[in-house]
């Protein structure tokens, strides 16, 4: 997906009418950073929600799957889903810390 890069500058400036467009239900993501790199991605709260829900849902269903087998996730592998959930952690932390957590020790 192509998404228009607002300078910091820019995105200062733009920043009400960025707000105004979503109020207007435009879903269209804007990125923000120096020299047109995209260093961050600004979406609508709604859009926001739906990605933290459909990640919690993910991990439901993968808890289900593991309880299905007659397991049941640690505490610790939980608490680490759950950040990955909400955001506050990337897919890719996420799974070097389970890895961690389950790997050889």
């Amino acid at each position: 997906m192509l998404i228009e890069t607002l300078s910091v500058r820019e995105a200062r400036e733009q920043l009400s009418g960025v707000l105004e467009r979503f109020r207007r239900g435009d879903r269209t993501p804007v990125g923000v950073g120096s020299h047109r790199k995209t260093e961050a991605v600004v979406v609508p709260v709604e859009v926001f929600e739906e990605l933290t829900a459909e990640r919690a849902q993910s991990v439901r269903q993968a808890s289900a799957s593991i309880e299905a087998e007659g397991l049941s996730p640690s505490s610790d592998a939980d608490a680490i889903l759950q950040q990955w959930a909400q955001g506050e952690i990337s897919t890719a932390q996420m799974r070097e810390r389970v890895r961690r957590l389950h790997g050889p020790r």
